[in-house]
């Protein structure tokens, strides 16, 4: 991907902004330059959500209002889990509201390694995925698969493992720049995939130093760094993707846990804006 980005065409994730309510986000996301932003539907956790929008028609409503008035989309809804605790009849009601709310793509990740040791066998978790993405289909959505090294779809060469062995159109990886360092992954790496397997990309930086694989979560969820602020080879990475590859800002930031919700997103906007600029005068 080396065309001029702007922000208008990026998404900013949920976790950017930590679990706020959907239609302050959606305010402050257009606030800050964005196009687009992703939801949470169902956690990716063991602790509930604290702003449910599945099963709240008036949560949808105000939520659709809001996208209407800031002339913003929805790109994605998450997070998708494939374990043995997975209930396929939760799924449904989650991707109906994704699309009702316009959402092109969903996330879907494996189950925790740490402090877990109930696994899907591979051709359960085949199985299970290649279900979400028929049902997903149903309502004209993407499957995108996000690989973590602190879950059992570790790698991206696992990720893509499970894509082609469930053999769905709908399905591709999901390239968070994080995930991807810390696993040890590479702009070549990212380049040799298929265009057509690239679902879309979550960017945000890193420190050079990776953390025990028990801390990896906390960094994930809440210590990452803005665009350009870490050692990861972004510029190499944005250029390794497909042209058309949605990028989506992924960057929530430890010093700012405590900031309101317009702040921390217009943070994430000031410091992508100026890595695109940066990344499109090289």
């Amino acid at each position: 991907m080396k065309n001029e980005v702007t922000l208008d065409r990026v998404s900013v994730a949920n976790l950017t902004a930590g679990r706020v309510d959907p239609v302050e986000f959606i305010e402050s996301a257009a606030s800050g330059g964005f196009g687009a932003v992703g939801l949470l539907l169902m956690s990716a956790t063991a602790h509930p959500l604290q702003h449910e929008v599945v099963g709240r028609p008036e949560v949808v409503r105000k939520v659709k209002s809001a996208l209407k008035s800031h002339n913003m989309r929805v790109f994605d809804v998450e997070a998708f889990i494939l374990s043995p605790a997975s209930d396929f009849e939760k799924f449904r009601p989650a991707l109906e509201v994704g699309a009702e709310l316009g959402a092109t793509h969903i996330s879907s990740i494996g189950a925790e390694v740490i402090g877990n040791d109930a696994y899907l066998e591979p051709t359960q978790r085949i199985d299970l995925f290649g279900r979400l993405c028929d049902e997903a289909a149903r309502f004209g959505l993407h499957v995108g698969l996000e690989f973590m090294l602190y879950r059992d779809i570790a790698t991206w060469k696992d990720a893509l493992d499970l894509v082609e062995a469930a053999g769905r159109s709908n399905a591709g990886l999901i390239i968070d720049t994080l995930h991807l360092y810390r696993a040890g992954g590479t702009p070549q790496d990212v380049a040799g995939i298929s265009a057509n397997r690239i679902a879309y990309a979550q960017l945000s930086d890193a420190v050079q130093i990776s953390p025990e694989l028990n801390d990896l979560p906390t960094e994930a969820r809440g210590s990452r760094l803005h665009l350009g602020e870490g050692s990861m080879p972004l510029h190499e990475l944005v250029d390794a993707l497909p042209k058309a590859t949605q990028l989506v800002i992924e960057t929530p930031i430890a010093a700012e846990a405590n900031w309101s919700t317009i702040r921390r997103i217009q943070s994430a906007a000031d410091s992508s804006r100026r890595f695109f600029e940066r990344h499109a005068a090289r």
